[in-house]
């Protein structure tokens, strides 16, 4: 059974932030964010108990809202990981590939330094002063919900304390004053409790303002401790690495609107312009396979499948609508059988096990396609009952004519 399976790219999330003239500054201390486009070294490592591992020793841009990316030396050579429109691309020497994963320094600088930084700069009006950690705050209420209350130091800017009703979101732990200049702070440490882990955020003061210096998120597994440093912003990057990626992404989304519509040829040709764009993005010629298919083009089919595998060995669905390829037309049995079993040992599917089951029937196999025809039917959608039940009904007569 072929299974046609809808890659869903999923967008990073990302606020866009509105313009001075909608909102009360309560600083300009964290405005760095407002310049668009920044860049830091990072150091990361991952400490458990009393083992520390190295996760990143690299460079870090950033280009606010669009994406991330970030460069690093490994033993195989550079590495550059991209992230725009909920695409990321790793590029590796000249090998280049795509997926809709999650990279874990990105949400990181996304989930905790990003929206750290949103909340000192959202919308809000002034409500008053207050005493927190033995100095003056000024009080600001947000002007999108009156329970988020934040509190920030009067020198500094920096938030002490923001809360929502009665739950901290932000709070201030620790903080350097300035020898020199008596009252001014130069370091600060915070507690960030808004997210899904606890993280705790320090922040030094420099001529760009207040920058992030270190970020320890508490995972389960551990704490990643990241280090940035040599911080740099502009208002623009001149090579923004985006452009393929949304390009990308916006052929992905028209691909799936044309397939949606059973427009044929403007789903192939969306395909073949997403092959233009992007050789390496395998995505691409899984679609081109499943416009095939549904044009009755075998041979496309297969082609496209097979190009799929030459960049993804592993990838179970091309492996599984192959191998029920050759199966139909009863060719390449053996190959189709052995594909068949690698698709069912990756991932036991109900449509995959009625594949495996249904080579096995043609290569004499009876008992074994009995059993896995009927353990696919245990675990099948509504809609491959039917197919699993031919299957399985041919196997039961086999058998039948053998005793």
């Amino acid at each position: 059974m072929i299974l046609k399976r809808r890659l869903i790219l999923l967008f990073l999330a990302v606020l866009v932030m509105t313009s001075p003239s909608e909102k009360v500054r309560a600083h300009e201390g964290l405005a760095w964010l407002s310049r668009a486009v920044g860049s830091a070294r990072v150091t990361a490592h991952m400490i458990r108990e009393d083992e520390e591992t190295l996760l990143m020793d690299g460079v870090l841009h950033f280009a606010y809202p669009e994406g991330f990316q970030v460069q690093y030396l490994s033993q195989e050579g550079p590495v550059t990981i991209t992230a725009c429109e909920g695409l990321i691309e790793v590029r590796q020497g000249s090998d280049v590939q795509y997926s809709a994963e999650r990279y874990w320094l990105f949400d990181d600088f996304a989930n905790y330094i990003i929206a750290f930084a949103e909340y000192a700069n959202m919308p809000m009006k002034w409500s008053g002063t207050d005493e927190v950690a033995g100095y003056r705050t000024k009080r600001y209420v947000s002007q999108e919900d009156p329970e988020l209350v934040l509190w920030f130091h009067e020198e500094s800017g920096v938030p002490f304390l923001i809360r929502q009703g009665k739950k901290n979101l932000v709070s201030v732990l620790s903080f350097v004053l300035d020898p020199e200049k008596s009252g001014n702070m130069v370091s600060v440490e915070l507690e960030l409790l808004f997210a899904r882990e606890r993280a705790l955020l320090k922040l030094d003061r420099t001529s760009q303002g207040w920058v992030p210096v270190r970020l320890i998120v508490q995972e389960p597994l551990g704490e990643v401790h990241i280090q940035f440093s040599d911080w740099s912003f502009d208002e623009r990057w001149a090579l923004g690495p985006f452009e393929q990626l949304a390009a990308i992404r916006e052929l992905n989304d028209l691909f799936f609107t044309y397939f949606d519509q059973g427009n044929w040829e403007a789903a192939l040709q969306t395909a073949q312009d997403l092959v233009a764009v992007a050789p390496q993005f395998w995505h691409a010629y899984l679609y081109r396979a499943f416009v095939y298919e549904r044009m009755d083009n075998y041979l496309g089919a297969v082609e496209n499948y097979q190009q799929v595998l030459m960049r993804q060995p592993n990838n179970h669905l091309a492996l599984n609508n192959l191998a029920y390829h050759y199966l139909l037309k009863e060719v390449n049995i053996a190959k189709a059988v052995e594909m068949a079993e690698r698709a069912v040992e990756l991932e036991r599917k109900a449509i995959y096990l009625d594949t495996l089951g249904y080579g096995y029937y043609l290569v004499g196999r009876l008992e074994e396609a009995k059993q896995l025809l009927e353990e696919a039917l245990e675990k099948a959608p509504e809609e491959a009952i039917e197919e699993i039940r031919g299957h399985l009904s041919l196997v039961v007569e086999a058998l039948g004519e053998q005793q």
